[in-house]
């Protein structure tokens, strides 16, 4: 009976995937006419597509997306990501010496530190070695038609095809996250228009191989999104205290020092600041981000306090002798 049972489930299962794939080959062409109407080829379109298939792993990874537990502890987490031979922060010093001339260019035209620009490169994809390896129109025709976020996933797809049709990547080197993120600063598609410098001035927006426009494009994102230099995205320090405090009142340092907080150093808090609201990790064992100044342009790049004190980790690191 059991075995009855398998077999039946496998004929369902391979019945369900039959249909599936028979609906997807139909979303292509239906797909291909109305980006017909957004200025793409069509036939371009059909031909760009007509290899892939539904890829259901895409679509568990974004339906299962578990980007923070406050279950897993920060300590533990944070010693991780940090940890590397040498070190995530001893890659960015290297780093920041190797393109000290032309990162102290770009810094003076778009006013945004050198240090966050390859700290971001560093978060993003451990200074261009991480950049992933997913078939990007693939992954993004899959969103798409799957349909939880399909607006956001068919803009992406777009833009995804122009980069191949106005000949800034081969489709061979479209490579990114899962979710269509591509290029050493893991721009999605859509802020490639927007973003994407071409520094050199090669004619081309390079953000996959190219030091000179990565770099710029990073910055010019930071200076669209009200980044200010010499500015702090704000400071990492524990909350000693079992007191229900309210996250989005702005507290002197003497406030936080009279509540219990302290340095990650176990200090007083100090700095050359005079009011901060302060931002909680949710994870156990957590510091809290004593919001500065830039800690809401970064957060438009993304919106995670974690991603926050990933930065202001290594760039604490990076300004150290």
């Amino acid at each position: 009976m059991i075995k009855y049972f398998g077999i039946t489930l496998l004929l369902l299962q391979t019945h369900v995937y039959a249909s599936q794939e028979a609906e997807f080959e139909q979303w292509k062409k239906n797909y291909a006419k109305q980006a017909a109407k957004r200025g793409l080829n069509q036939a371009f379109v059909l031909d760009q597509l007509k290899d892939i298939t539904f890829d259901p792993e895409v679509v568990k990874k974004d339906q299962n997306q578990v980007i923070l537990s406050k279950e897993k502890d920060y300590q533990e987490f944070i010693k991780r990501w940090l940890r590397s031979d040498p070190s995530r922060a001893e890659i960015g010093k290297e780093k920041l010496k190797e393109h000290h001339d032309l990162l102290q260019k770009i810094e003076k035209k778009y006013g945004v530190d050198k240090e966050v620009i390859v700290s971001l490169w560093g978060v993003e994809t451990f200074y261009g070695k991480i950049t992933g390896s997913y078939d990007i129109i693939s992954s993004l025709a899959t969103l798409t038609f799957e349909g939880r976020r399909k607006k956001f996933f068919e803009i992406q797809l777009n833009a995804a095809l122009r980069l191949l049709q106005q000949n800034h990547i081969t489709r061979d080197k479209l490579k990114g996250s899962w979710a269509g993120a591509t290029g050493q600063c893991q721009f999605m598609p859509s802020n490639f228009n927007v973003y994407a410098q071409d520094f050199d001035g090669d004619g081309k927006k390079d953000i996959w191989t190219n030091h000179a426009d990565i770099f710029a494009s990073i910055a010019n994102f930071l200076k669209k999104v009200g980044w200010k230099k010499n500015a702090e995205i704000g400071s990492l320090a524990y909350k000693n205290t079992n007191q229900k405090l309210q996250a989005n009142q702005y507290r002197t340092p003497e406030q936080y020092n009279q509540l219990g907080f302290k340095s990650l150093e176990g200090q007083k808090i100090t700095g050359n600041w005079k009011r901060r609201r302060f931002a909680e990790i949710p994870m156990k064992n957590s510091p809290v981000v004593l919001r500065g100044s830039n800690y809401k342009p970064l957060l438009n790049w993304n919106n995670s306090s974690l991603f926050a004190a990933f930065n202001i980790l290594l760039i604490n690191e990076f300004k150290k002798d």
